[in-house]
């Protein structure tokens, strides 16, 4: 059994860890677990720190999400999404 290791050795042991994990996955699997990161980290928003967190990446963005989701068909809905999503890929 290898010897105790300090706080600073364990701590590299899980980065190089880490780097050979992510190393072996491909760009579907990396998608995937930082979608449901950012999911996880906006679920525990309030109504305000999402705003916020919406305005400061774009500040016309919340607006035009509120609207799309009060549209209630969801074909319409989806198109509107996609063209929020390609102004921004625009601009």
């Amino acid at each position: 059994m290898p010897s105790k290791l300090t706080r600073d050795q364990e701590r590299e042991v899980y980065r190089q860890f880490v780097d050979i994990v992510v190393d072996g996955m491909d760009i579907k699997t990396l998608v995937q677990i930082v979608t449901d990161q950012l999911n996880d980290y906006y679920e525990d928003c309030s109504s305000i720190e999402l705003k916020e967190e919406i305005d400061n990446y774009d500040d016309e963005l919340y607006r035009e999400l509120v609207e799309n989701v009060q549209i209630e068909d969801a074909d319409q809905q989806y198109q509107h999404l996609q063209e929020i999503k390609y102004d921004r890929e625009v601009d």
